[in-house]
């Protein structure tokens, strides 16, 4: 027993290693594509970009990570029958993946009208070719989750990343404008499945079961996933809707509205990208203790389930923190970096909020996860729901009473901080309540200290340049890790154990 744990340890902590990469490069290839294209495009065909992209990535984010947790679970109960999950999976898309893909599509001209911006409809429309595509390549992805073959997750990871970021530069850099980038997307999701299909390889001669089961899993686990990227995405949506309407009441017309909306979204965008650091890093964490939690739970294995759900809120507390913490001591700096100083100037003060709150949310997530692996999904989803509720009031109220520029992006920033603070704080109760297990109350007080520590050193550097600004960052970060290691929330036993997860 006491050597499949350690077995099982470190099938973790390589796991953990390789999708940790693997999300590094996945967020800096992104990160080339938000920080770039705004030089390519502009801002205001930036926001256009970052409106269908958002749109899409609502739909897109819900049928990867609802089907590889559906198909991760499936093949995590009987490994040996890995095939047979794999083909009932890509059954299952053909009457989910697919559907959803063509509504989405033959929507679009009512989610262009809802945005007031009928501009909108062709690249929306073309986007739905993205989630279809999405939908069965998750499956392979689900299947190499399954049976822990992190490396090759990881691999795809990092192998897609590279063709987005290079066919969505790419076709701006040409000229194509919001139809080029977005059929870049296009062309690098159906060279991921062709990939995929090869690498994990497709289920010849197994036998496909009813995907009746899964889709109920994955219909369970969905109805989670939208609230959470509605949550993710409200509040673009409703600024660009809200902002729209503003320059509307104040004597403009309809197309210079909707564009005038879309500088403000791309700002907007800006700051989403730099506090999102923070919640990607930690989706890492996720796709590794969703199969580890669902296999204790299987077994019943009470403690094993508690101390995984310890041990990752306290790991992802301190990652997330020592991330936000950076953007948050000198966030106009920070913004300053990849971005133009019009960026920087209009939107240093929603990146505290938005990079504060993302701290919250990783949180969120993080416990979401837990919950629905180990068979607790309503719970998660009436959490979700309160917090998406609460975060639309908010910003349908707030807003509208500020004038477009840094005062309405922080109105917006900060109303979705909240809401994210409110959702870590139930969720953590939730948590307790089902599984036994959540944070530690101190460490929770330590890392705040160490935060509180890390901005106070940041306001005391100089800003000099982007060079000094990223030394300014590293500084924090020491500070923060150095508080931590001080207050005996790191320990020497912390740091042997990664030492030895890497070596592993």
């Amino acid at each position: 027993m006491v050597g499949k744990n350690k077995d099982q340890a470190v099938s973790a902590g390589r796991g953990v290693a390789y999708i940790a990469a693997a999300k590094m490069y996945f967020m800096l290839a992104g990160a080339a594509i938000e920080f770039i294209l705004p030089r390519l495009l502009g801002r205001f065909v930036f926001g256009a970009y970052g409106f269908v992209a958002q749109a899409v990535s609502s739909v897109n984010n819900v049928l990867v990570t609802g089907t590889i947790q559906a198909v991760s679970r499936y093949t995590t109960a009987d490994v040996t029958r890995a095939d047979d999950v794999k083909a009932t999976g890509l059954k299952m898309h053909l009457f989910v993946g697919l559907p959803i893909a063509l509504v989405f599509g033959a929507l679009a001209p009512l989610w262009a009208y809802l945005a007031h911006d009928s501009s909108k409809t062709g690249p929306l429309a073309l986007s739905a070719a993205i989630a279809c595509g999405y939908a069965f390549y998750s499956v392979l992805v689900g299947s190499a989750n399954g049976i822990r073959a992190f490396h090759k997750q990881a691999g795809l990871d990092v192998t897609f990343a590279t063709l987005r970021a290079t066919a969505i530069l790419g076709a701006a850099a040409l000229g194509l404008g919001v139809y080029g980038a977005i059929g870049g997307w296009v062309a690098a999701v159906a060279v991921i499945l062709v990939v995929a299909s090869a690498w994990i390889g497709l289920p010849r001669g197994a036998s496909a079961g009813t995907a009746r089961p899964m889709a109920s899993f994955l219909g369970g686990v969905a109805t989670y996933l939208v609230v959470m990227n509605l949550i993710m995405s409200v509040d673009q949506f409703l600024l660009k809707r809200l902002c729209a309407e503003w320059y509307l009441n104040h004597g403009e017309a309809m197309a210079d509205a909707a564009r005038l909306a879309d500088g403000q979204v791309g700002y907007y965008r800006a700051v989403q990208n730099l506090a999102r650091l923070p919640y990607q890093l930690i989706l890492a964490i996720a796709f590794v203790i969703f199969p580890l939690v669902s296999g204790a739970t299987f077994a019943a294995d009470h403690e094993r389930t508690k101390r995984y759900i310890r041990t990752t809120m306290r790991y992802s507390l301190i990652v997330a923190g020592a991330l936000g913490i950076v953007l948050v001591a000198n966030p106009g700096p920070m913004l300053g970096v990849p971005y133009k100083p019009d960026f920087a100037e209009a939107g240093a003060p929603a990146l505290v909020a938005l990079a504060l709150g993302h701290v919250a949310f990783a949180l969120f997530s993080i416990a979401g996860t837990i919950l629905n692996s180990a068979g607790r999904t309503r719970d998660a989803i009436a959490v979700a729901v309160a917090m998406l509720l609460f975060l639309s009031f908010g910003l349908f109220l707030l807003i509208p009473r500020f004038e477009p520029g840094s005062e309405m992006l922080l109105a917006c920033g900060a109303v979705t901080a909240t809401a994210m603070g409110l959702g870590a704080i139930a969720s953590a109760f939730m948590l307790k309540a089902r599984l036994g297990a959540f944070l530690s109350p101190l460490t929770a007080v330590r890392v705040l200290a160490a935060l509180a520590v890390a901005v106070a050193v940041g306001r005391m550097i100089p800003t000099m340049g982007k060079l000094g600004t990223l030394l300014e960052a590293a500084a924090c970060g020491m500070s923060y890790l150095g508080t931590l290691v001080v207050t005996g929330e790191l320990s020497r036993a912390d740091i042997e154990a990664a030492l030895r997860e890497r070596k592993a």
